[in-house]
């Protein structure tokens, strides 16, 4: 009875914020004064007062307290601030961007950290298009998700890697959103690249707490990716050639002001992962290997009225892997495909609604073409859903969020196929599996008093597996984050979110691979729940104090508690097992970490540094006895910094060192002759240490002469990745002559050492 209450309860909500009357506001579109694409997360304060709002994820903002003749003023990180004087209720404000003024950068940054220290939100960051494009380059070329892998908290299991475990959490905990749509396997190359395209992306919105109410679904984080609109105004594009990949992207406008377009592809070649892994192996001819990559996204932005507004995006993303170090006759291909359409609506002066529908596949394919033994085995899964989202600024400055989703969901584990007549493969299908999931949320942000400032909602879902095994969960997902302003540039924050989790991934290793399988929450397998605390102070330092004016810096510590952690049985076969739910053990999960960030952006230089203290352990009845068991992320102490420096308006150095204290493995420890046969003792479940990891980038640009009668702009950026040639660990493993027991070792396997490169960059 209680699940229905709540759900009652919420969809009272729209109709009670719908009724709720107000005075006349100012409301209108933060936007590019260049390209017309709205900005997110920007900051509007009605000047000479405190009252300020944030845009939402679409550009929009309303101000119940301003009225004609008020002065707004709105900022955004890489753009000079703008002043308007406000004539009517709708007031659109337009920043420029910055190229050259970096005072200006600063001051700008300045305000924008300066309002979010207010912010009820915690373990938040809001990356910018202007964040992206100075990211430091990884083989010339940035990538979101490894920007993300610079922030504290955040973690990769392998060398290399693109998934990310975020506080204690495994990488399917991370919620991976494109335009809304779900993103299941983000990275190319085995994990060395992020699968989405960083030209093509406008901003980034990564939360690892208590994020708004309107998300849910995942334990970990959720990042929420955003690709650019398109240019209204003209025609730009930017291209780049280099050792590993080559980009690009194309914008403008189809009607000036109106309708607009932005397309974009990338082609890798594999070859910095190939010869890496080649190294590995030369007792085999890898004439015949092959890995390539490839993506491609565009999207359509139509201006119908003030009122309305249509977006429609795609993208679509493939791999090819063959290897002989795995098997000379086997190929992998796999590859995402997601699409969106999203109708902007704003009701009078106060309610904006956003309603979007999504569609996400995830599928793999595996060839074996040896002999008689010709195969192909497939799998994957698609997700739908359609979703509506509501906004309303209330008089007394109170910020609702609130709406609804229903999503359905299909999985197939496996079915193989022979692919000749001659094969003496049988085929074979794994029972596919559905999943229906509907849920409604509401939150609400307001101010206690001038110093208090929270945030509050609630999500509540209801999902059900479908067919003969059919069950249904309920969970209720509250969180709340609030903020006290002990002065003007300083804030105490805390947080508190219970999360689940209805979707599984089976896979018993911390590498995302393109064998992972999916599966829904079933009567065998529970949802996943956590609930997680954080507490932090942020602050900067104000002006007059040398050096350290201008510095940010924040310390957060967080616990988390989490249910129903999957593991599996010694020995589980995850390929084509019929029975693989058997297997599948929960138990418990906990997580407590310090976290610390520092920064500073003068003129002509930046620096940022972050270090993190973190545990993550697991206790499952069936595996160590019972015992508290580290998780193969478990890192103790992780240490980031990265730096760049602009020597002039041609050259700029950027360097990126990390460190952390190695994760954890299963090893084995000894060996003996029983029966006839050689047995092994292994280490506690991820008993085994693995040594420390360390790295340092080095990054150089060279930009050439601009002319002044084109908008051509070009760069050659010069790379080192793994400067001093480091050997970090990829994985463990023994072996040896099982008939000479001391012979038996244990190795560690290596993958990307040393590797320059150069990219040639061009942006029109």
């Amino acid at each position: 009875m209680r699940k229905y209450i709540y759900m009652f309860i919420l969809a009272l909500f729209p109709a009670i914020s719908l009724m709720a009357q107000t005075e006349d506001a100012v409301y209108g579109y933060v936007t590019d004064e260049k390209t017309g694409e709205t900005l997110p997360n920007a900051t509007v304060v009605i000047k000479g007062t405190n009252h300020a709002v944030t845009t939402n994820a679409y550009g929009y903002f309303s101000l119940p307290k301003a009225s004609v003749g008020d002065s707004l003023s709105a900022y955004y990180v890489g753009y000079q601030y703008a002043t308007v004087t406000v004539k009517e209720s709708r007031t659109d404000i337009h920043l420029m961007p910055l190229e050259v003024t970096l005072n200006e950068v600063t001051v700008s940054s300045e305000s924008v950290f300066k309002r979010e220290l207010t912010q009820p939100r915690m373990s938040h960051h809001h990356l910018a298009s202007v964040d992206l494009s100075k990211s430091i380059p990884l083989f010339g070329n940035t990538d979101a998700i490894k920007t993300l892998q610079l922030l504290p908290g955040v973690s990769s299991a392998a060398d290399g890697g693109t998934n990310l475990s975020v506080r204690g959490g495994s990488y399917d905990q991370n919620m991976i959103l494109l335009d809304e749509a779900t993103v299941y396997n983000p990275a190319h190359a085995l994990g060395l690249f992020a699968a989405m395209n960083t030209d093509a992306v406008s901003s980034v919105d990564f939360y690892k707490g208590a994020a708004p109410a309107k998300y849910g679904g995942k334990l970990s984080s959720v990042i929420d990716m955003r690709m650019k609109e398109g240019n209204n105004q003209e025609f730009h594009g930017s291209a780049s050639i280099g050792a590993v990949e080559s980009r690009l992207m194309l914008e403008g406008p189809i009607v000036k002001n109106k309708a607009s377009f932005m397309i974009s592809g990338r082609k890798g070649y594999g070859i910095v992962a190939k010869k890496a892994l080649e190294e590995l192996d030369n007792d085999n001819n890898h004439a015949g290997d092959d890995i390539n990559f490839s993506d491609y996204c565009g999207k359509l932005n139509w201006i119908i009225n003030d009122a309305n507004r249509l977006y429609a995006s795609a993208y679509y993303s493939e791999d090819e892997f063959k290897y002989a170090i795995i098997r000379q006759d086997n190929k992998h291909t796999w590859g995402n495909k997601t699409g969106t359409l999203r109708w902007n609506h704003t009701f009078g002066d106060n309610k904006f609604s956003n309603l979007t529908l999504t569609f996400s596949d995830y599928d793999y394919i595996q060839k074996q073409e040896r002999d008689r033994r010709r195969f192909s085995w497939e799998a994957g899964m698609q997700e739908w859903c359609a979703k509506y989202d509501m906004d309303t600024y209330m008089q007394n400055g109170s910020h609702l969020t609130y709406g609804g989703r229903l999503e359905y969901h299909h999985y197939r584990p496996g079915e193989i196929v022979p692919t000749t007549a001659e094969s003496v493969i049988a085929p074979m299908r794994l029972a596919e599996k559905d999943m229906v999931l509907a849920g409604l949320y509401f939150g609400d942000e307001f101010k206690l008093g001038s110093r208090i400032n929270l945030n509050a909602g609630l999500n509540v879902t209801l999902a059900s597996k479908l067919g003969d095994d059919s069950k249904t969960y309920f969970c209720a997902e509250p969180r709340i984050a609030a903020s006290y302003s002990l002065a003007d540039n300083m804030s105490l924050k805390a947080s508190y979110a219970h999360t689940a989790q209805y979707q599984h991934l089976l896979n018993n290793m911390a590498l995302g691979l393109p064998t992972d399988i999916w599966t829904p929450a079933d009567s065998k397998i529970k949802p996943q729940q956590a609930d997680q605390v954080s507490l932090g102070l942020h602050s900067t330092v104000g002006e007059g104090h040398g050096f350290l004016s201008g510095v940010e810096w924040s310390v957060e510590a967080y616990a988390k508690l989490m249910h129903n952690i999957i593991d599996f049985k010694e020995g589980t076969d995850f390929i084509l097992n019929p029975n693989l739910e058997e297997d599948v053990i929960s138990g418990r999960g906990r997580a407590a970490g310090l976290e610390t960030m520092i920064s500073k952006n003068g003129t002509k230089y930046g620096i940022m540094a972050s270090y993190t203290l973190s545990s993550a352990q697991r206790k499952i009845d069936d595996i160590n006895y019972g015992n508290w068991y580290y998780a193969v992320y478990d890192q103790r102490h992780n240490l980031k910094i990265n730096a760049h420096y602009d020597f002039n308006n041609r050259w700029t150095a950027s360097a990126n060192f990390q460190y952390h204290t190695g994760g954890r493995s299963t090893m084995p420890l000894a060996a003996f002759y029983a029966y006839g046969a050689t047995m092994q003792i292994f280490t506690e479940r991820n008993g085994y240490k693995m040594p420390d990891y360390h790295r340092l980038d080095l990054n150089v640009i060279y930009n050439f002469p601009k002319n002044d009668h084109r908008r051509v702009k070009q760069q050659l950026v010069f790379s080192v990745y793994n400067v001093y040639n480091r050997k970090n660990a990829y994985s463990v493993f023994a072996s040896g002559d099982k008939e000479n027991l001391s012979d038996i070792k244990g190795h560690m396997m290596y993958l990307y050492q040393c590797v320059p490169s150069i990219t040639w960059r061009i942006t029109f």
